[in-house]
Order: structure tokens, then sequence, then C-alpha cells
């Protein structure tokens, strides 16, 4: 016969007068905080990208009475997640800030830019710009900014992955590595930066003024 406490065989005994059984039952849980319909919804809002990340869509969610309560960022990319997942549709969803739309005055300029533009001979144009390196212990800490319609911020980019590479540990060396870098970069990869102008202000038209992948 098993040896138990006076208490537990007192809760067994409770539990059989109140259940009928000694065995406790399998507890349900907390109830999920998004229906399948919600994560079915929180998945399309933020494939869309109309709301601001995912707290955006937890309002908008709210609004269209899918939960009962503005639900946490957390929750709402948990739900999508699961919901892609089942679908065998998996997104990924990333932190931060979104980034900015191009406004109508924007667009509107870089489509007429690109018109202008269009039989420019790039060869001979000289494109300039100022570049930041941000140097910190140990290595280059540095953010990508690439403009799509300066094919030099490619030329930073490129520059800036090598150095940071290389973890530079004193601010010397960490000058040093950029100017090597800088005069290392073979005329083909400069020539080709340059010949994708006429393909970047093509893409622009095409988009009606609005972001290009480059």
């Amino acid at each position: 016969m098993a040896e138990v406490s006076k208490r537990v065989a007192s809760k067994w005994i409770s539990r059989y007068r109140t259940t009928g059984d000694v065995v406790d039952k399998a507890k349900t849980g907390r109830p999920e905080a998004m229906s399948t319909e919600a994560k079915k919804r929180a998945y399309h809002l933020l494939l869309a990208g109309e709301h601001p990340g995912a707290f955006g869509v937890a309002r908008q969610m709210q609004r269209e009475k899918l939960t009962s309560t503005i639900v946490s960022a957390s929750t709402v990319i948990r739900g999508a997640r699961k919901y892609g997942k089942e679908i065998g549709k998996p997104i990924r969803c990333l932190r931060g800030k979104p980034a900015k739309r191009l406004t109508h005055d924007t667009k509107a300029k870089r489509l007429a830019f690109s018109h202008e533009n269009k039989r420019t001979n790039w060869s001979r144009v000289m494109f300039t710009d100022r570049k930041k390196f941000n140097f910190s212990y140990p290595g280059a800490k540095v953010k990508p900014v690439d403009p799509d319609l300066n094919p030099i911020e490619n030329l930073w980019g490129l520059v800036a992955s090598k150095v940071d590479a290389m973890g530079c540990k004193s601010f010397e060396d960490f000058k040093q590595a950029i100017r090597g870098e800088l005069s290392s970069v073979r005329k083909e990869v400069l020539k080709k930066l340059v010949d994708s102008m006429p393909k970047r202000l093509g893409v622009v038209i095409e988009l009606e003024g609005d972001k290009t992948k480059y």
C-alpha cells in the first residue's frame, strides 16, 4: 500500500466526493486572446503593411471587434505566425520602426527626374556624396542607407560592410581600413553601378515614383 500523507489523502477523498474520481481532471488553461479568425486577419494585415506595426494591427482588430481589447504586439505576432505556419505560408516579423512611405510630392519629383534623364549619358556624370562612418570599439557599426537613385550609396554600403567585418580595434586602423577598401574597389564594380542608372530610372517610372529595391 502506498504511503501518503494525511493531507494528500484528505484531498483525494474530497475530490472523490466532488467528482467521483481521485484523478485530477486535465486543466483547459487560459483561453487564447485571439480566435482563429483574428489570427487570420492579423496575418493579412501585417502582410498588407497598411498599419504601423503589430500594435497598429492590434488596434485595427479591436476596431473590427475581432478582439475584445487591444492585445499586445507580441500576441498579434504570435497569432499571425501560428496562422501562417498552419497554412504553410510562414511569415517573419521584424522588430523596429516601419520604413517611412514616400509622400505624393516626393514621388512626383522622382518620377519627373526619371523621365527627364532617360537619355542621360551617365558615364559622363560625377556622382558625389558624403558618408559618415561610425566607429565604436571593437568594430565599426554602420547603419546602411541606400537611396536608390544614387549608386554611390551602394558603394558606401559595400565598403562599410567590409570595414565592419574587420573589427578594427583602434580609430587609426579604422581610418586606414576605409581608405584601403575604397582604393581597392575594382573599376568593373564602379562601371556596373553607373550602368545601372537607366534601369533604376525605368523602375521608378514603372512604380510611379515609389521606392525601388536598388
